[in-house]
């Protein structure tokens, strides 16, 4: 009961919406369990039809003639009466009650039982389909903080395995949970009326199907948890091979990879095992449980000398009884797989962001004066990586920023576009604290060119206009041209609706960044961030797309994040960090003329001495 309450209070968040559906399957399922007590009584009403009346039921029936009758009696009397009864002429009443009545009955059980299925499994998928949604919405949500911590793989089997174990658990709840307690009750009440002592012996033998089902149940969700466990540890196993097949190769590592895997893959069918063992071994010991208490039964008429009627009605009933206790015991195996899957999803939701958006956030829509750091600090959690940092970028301007790896640089991209919070200090843009601002608007304020750049694997205009959402064909165009991506573009076998492969495999590093370029020019913020944008490219690409740099910077405030120097020389201020400090600051001729670690930086990548006299 514990891990059904957890499913229940799990799922009350997605199932508002889905109130007319299970409100529908609800009274489907009602009306399901009690059409199976009406069964019986109409089974029992036949059958004592068929049969002449003995001395002992003539001299009941007499009796009954002077006294009154309970319901259960006249409702028995007025089925009989749509029943060929023995040594009595056929009626056409009866010729259609005999041929049609259990027919009848059977096709609304059915009826009933489809549109209960019906409601239940569409409102459990939809209730799915709800939560999937929202767990990606929350990963979205969630800071760059909580995926440095995750694992790829551990993440999709949440989103794809989680959400699976728990559709199964929500089906049946919705399913068999939500109707079979009702045939239950209307198949016990419907027995306990028509013979109440043969309908004690089969209750007395219900706690044998319940202890069963409660043990395999726990083992089921034993074999849960280690099917999780290794199917996360499998799936970061295959995205590592996948996204890193170049190292693999190159340092033969293919067999060792085959083998890591082969291993989590024995692991993985052993606890699938175990769950199949644990839920198919519910049904054979309740049809066991159920055997018995047919035998029972067959016993206690004998012995009690009850009548042959009431026998085949409690028979009926009996094995109508046990049938939705079965599906309850396998729904409880369900239950447990799901609890686990349901708890690792509530983690997941639970999770707070550690970038939130205030209730009153400002909008800003335009840039004006200036980008501000004031003593900002901030650290990753261990060590610290932003020392105090202070300095202006004012509109229009270029700011540079060097420095060895390691030292900061590109946690300051980051601070920027508000991924992470200053553990001290603030940024501020035209006055006001990021923290004070919606995100969306000020993420708009800001272009990025990176040296990661991220291709999907869609066409080139699909990719090209991720940088403005609605972006007409016009535009795409023109922001390639300006990025000096057109060229190439028109080359490839489908133009811009030519697929470029996952991570942009089918295009050269050059063009890569040039649609990363193109996606600046189309999305036209005031404020360029170049992180390192031309540092894994060759000296003939560094150079094209340095010329589209230059176009894309015009009449925007730029920030280079740049570890080759020869990149910043134009910069109307450069600040060299150092251990997350500023060491230096000044323009390219001034820094090159200083001792330092700029001097020293450019000494190493051969510019010092040929550039020196000219920037100065």
């Amino acid at each position: 009961m514990e891990e059904l309450k957890k499913i229940i209070i799990f799922s009350m968040p997605f199932l508002k919406r889905r109130m007319p559906l299970i409100f529908a399957g609800l009274i489907s399922g009602f009306l399901f369990g009690a059409f199976n007590g009406a069964y019986l009584f109409i089974l029992k009403a036949a059958i004592d039809n068929f049969s002449a009346p003995t001395s002992h039921q003539q001299a009941i029936s007499s009796t009954e003639k002077t006294s009154k009758k309970h319901f259960y009696q006249k409702v028995m009397d007025q089925l009989g009466r749509w029943l060929p009864k023995a040594n009595e002429p056929l009626d056409w009443k009866r010729i259609c009650g005999g041929i049609l009545i259990l027919p009848l009955i059977a096709i609304f059980r059915g009826l009933l039982r489809l549109l209960n299925s019906y409601f239940m499994t569409l409102a459990a998928a939809k209730i799915v389909a709800d939560l999937q949604s929202a767990i990606l919405s929350k990963l979205h949500s969630l800071s760059m903080d909580f995926f440095h911590k995750s694992t790829t793989g551990d993440l999709a089997i949440r989103i794809l395995n989680d959400t699976k174990a728990f559709y199964d658990s929500v089906s049946v709840l919705f399913t068999d949970i939500a109707k079979d307690p009702i045939t239950i009750i209307a198949i016990l009440f419907s027995c306990a009326l028509i013979d109440w002592r043969l309908t004690i012996v089969a209750i007395l033998l219900v706690p044998g199907c319940i202890v069963p089902a409660i043990t395999l149940a726990k083992k089921a969700r034993e074999a849960s948890m280690g099917i999780i466990s290794y199917s996360v540890a499998q799936s970061n196993l295959l995205f590592e091979s996948l996204s890193g097949i170049q190292v693999i190769k190159a340092f033969c590592l293919e067999k060792k990879n085959v083998e890591t895997f082969r291993h989590q893959a024995n692991e993985l069918a052993k606890h699938a095992a175990k769950m199949s063992i644990a839920g198919t071994m519910v049904s054979p010991m309740i049809d066991v449980v159920a055997s018995f208490a047919l035998s029972l039964l067959i016993l206690c008429v004998i012995w009690q000398n009850i009548s042959i009627a009431n026998m085949a009605a409690i028979a009926n009933g009996a094995i109508l009884f046990f049938a939705p206790i079965k599906r309850l015991a396998d729904a409880n195996v369900k239950i447990q797989e799901g609890a686990y899957s349901a708890k690792r999803l509530t983690d997941l939701l639970d999770t707070p962001s550690t970038v939130q958006e205030k209730p009153n956030a400002k909008a800003i829509k335009t840039f004006k004066k200036q980008i501000e750091f004031q003593n900002v600090t901030f650290n990753y959690g261990h060590e610290t990586v932003i020392k105090n940092l202070s300095f202006i970028i004012p509109k229009g301007k270029k700011m540079g920023i060097a420095g060895r790896s390691g030292a900061g640089k590109t946690t300051l991209t980051s601070l920027l576009f508000r991924f992470y919070d200053p553990v001290s200090g603030s940024i501020l843009i035209d006055g006001e604290d990021l923290r004070d601002l919606k995100i969306e608007d000020l993420r708009n304020m800001f272009s990025l060119v990176s040296q990661d750049v991220v291709i999907f694997n869609r066409s080139i205009a699909e990719n090209i206009a991720i940088g403005k959402a609605g972006a007409s064909r016009e535009e795409i165009e023109q922001a390639a041209k300006q990025a000096g991506a057109h060229e190439f573009i028109e080359k490839l076998p489908q133009g811009y609706d030519t697929i470029i492969g996952e991570r942009g495999v089918k295009l050269s590093g050059g063009q890569r960044q040039r649609l990363s370029i193109a996606r600046a020019f189309i999305r036209n913020s005031p404020i360029l961030i170049l992180d390192e944008a031309t540092s894994s490219l060759d000296s003939h690409s560094e150079s094209v797309v340095q010329q589209a740099i230059y176009q894309l910077e015009i009449g925007r405030t730029v920030l280079i994040i740049a570890h080759r120097l020869s990149t910043l020389a134009d910069c109307d201020e450069i600040l060299v960090l150092d251990k997350g400090e500023i060491v230096q600051r000044g323009n390219f001729g001034e820094l090159l003329a200083q001792e330092g670690l700029f001097r020293s930086m450019a000494l190493h990548q051969g510019i010092a001495t040929t550039l020196e006299g000219v920037a100065s």
